[in-house]
């Protein structure tokens, strides 16, 4: 797992206007729990959180300074709270941890090669994005590398598959599906004949029945 730095700020005052007044401010709401430890309301600057999980991810270590008074502590991102649209973080929530005790964090899952199956025709299809896994804080992967090439039509990936290490336990269930090849999808298409349109305008030309005449015929759908 990497590891990166991050200042951040006690606040005092919680609650809706106060987290909104805090993100006009370019800040970023946070708390920090864990260890058996009170939780801290904190603030941190969006733009250098932005920047710390595009150049590191939210698997990554943190050396969180708290500035009001110096107290440096080792913590991971436990949660992150976005915008639906505007994918922007509202909210964090860090948790301190141990280097010497083990996590339990979400890894992501990482694709290699093109399936036999879809050169011949066939459709990759990723069913689990992220596994559960603990491990010690150092141990955390970035990511979870499958190689799928192998996989034909009708062939599976799963949990079972992964080649994770003795310092890495998954904690999904083995028989669980993270990718898989499938047949394409054949769409039938009716499409009428151009007899089919004369026969039609033909029935135009006819005379209509007289009024007094019913209609007998059933027409099959």
């Amino acid at each position: 797992m990497q590891q990166a730095r991050l200042d951040a700020q006690v606040r005092d005052d919680i609650g809706k206007g106060v987290a909104r007044s805090l993100r006009r401010a370019g800040k970023v709401p946070a708390v920090l729990y864990g260890r058996k430890q009170d939780a801290v309301s904190l603030q941190i600057d969006d733009r250098t959180f932005q920047t710390l999980l595009r150049n590191y991810g939210p698997n990554v270590l943190i050396n969180l300074n708290i500035l009001d008074n110096g107290d440096e502590q080792t913590v991971i991102i436990k949660d992150l709270q976005r915008h639906p649209v505007k994918r922007n973080v509202l909210h964090a929530d860090f948790q301190r941890i141990s280097l010497e005790e083990k996590i339990t964090t979400q890894v992501s899952i990482e694709t290699i090669g093109t399936p036999i199956g879809v050169r011949d025709g066939g459709i990759l299809t990723i069913t689990r994005r992220q596994v559960s896994v603990t491990c010690l804080p150092l141990d955390t992967p970035e990511s979870l590398q499958i190689n799928v090439e192998d996989l034909n039509i009708g062939d599976s990936f799963r949990v079972s598959d992964i080649e994770a290490g003795d310092e890495l336990e998954i904690l999904e269930n083995a028989m669980t599906q993270i990718a898989a090849v499938i047949e394409p999808k054949v769409v039938l298409e009716t499409t009428t004949t151009e007899e089919e349109v004369e026969g039609e305008e033909g029935l135009e030309d006819e005379e209509a029945p007289d009024d007094d005449t019913e209609g007998t015929d059933e027409v099959s759908e």
